[in-house]
């Protein structure tokens, strides 16, 4: 049976620390668009009270979870156990995105992050904060997750981005994180966000006159074969 909540007890704070992976979903504002659903390691959540949690944001090939919140604030999270009593949690609330350099920014990284991400290499991989405000909590069972067991974090876009530098890291923001695959623009440090608006804009023309058109076509279409079927000495 599922329950619902509007604070994390300390029990679920100490399950949360325990967990080794989780899972963010955001979507875009309206009816339209991807929703998105991303899976995150390297100990990169921290639960700083009842309904507060912050995540370590890294470098990525896409940008959706920080542009569907600067658009819209919304996002969950949820874990499950795979190990131990089976357990689902949900994590309802809003965000907001904090890149380095920022006040924000640099307070949460240093109180609750700078012990394993300070290394100047390993920070190359570090793109943002995500702080979250959480409003509701959901629990179930979780007896359809399987038994899995934990044998290593995969080191391997740390390592990628360590050894670029910093002029090719923001080439590949510029190509890559700029906007949302519905073009909603990221407006990360870096990258352009009046390009993303119109390539937004465009997309959403595209897909409004598409269905005008096709339905104008069909329809026209239908009308001829009415008419043959009236007609049955038209020529063909």
């Amino acid at each position: 049976m599922g329950s619902f909540r509007s604070a994390l007890t300390d029990s679920d704070r100490a399950w949360i620390a325990k967990q080794k992976v989780y899972f963010v979903a955001t979507a875009p504002q309206g009816k339209g668009g991807h929703v998105n659903s991303s899976p995150k390691g390297y100990d990169s959540l921290r639960v700083l009270d009842s309904n507060r949690i912050v995540l370590l944001d890294g470098r990525g090939s896409g940008c959706e979870t920080i542009a569907h919140l600067r658009e819209n604030g919304r996002i969950t999270l949820m874990l499950c156990a795979f190990e131990g009593a089976p357990r689902i949690m949900r994590l309802f609330g809003r965000g907001a995105v904090y890149e380095p350099g920022s006040a924000q920014f640099d307070s949460l990284f240093a109180e609750h992050f700078a012990d394993g991400w300070r290394d100047p290499g390993r920070f190359k991989f570090v793109r943002s904060i995500i702080d979250v405000q959480v409003e509701l909590i959901g629990q179930s069972c979780g007896f359809a997750v399987p038994f899995m067991d934990f044998r290593a974090e995969r080191e391997t876009l740390v390592s990628h981005h360590k050894g670029k530098s910093d002029e090719a890291r923001m080439r590949s923001r510029a190509e890559n994180n700029t906007a949302s695959i519905d073009g909603i623009p990221s407006f990360l440090d870096g990258t352009d966000s009046g390009a993303a608006l119109a390539k937004r804009r465009a997309a959403s023309i595209v897909n409004t006159a598409l269905p005008w058109a096709g339905g104008a076509a069909l329809g026209a279409v239908l009308a001829m074969a009415a008419v043959r079927g009236a007609f049955k000495w038209l020529p063909a």
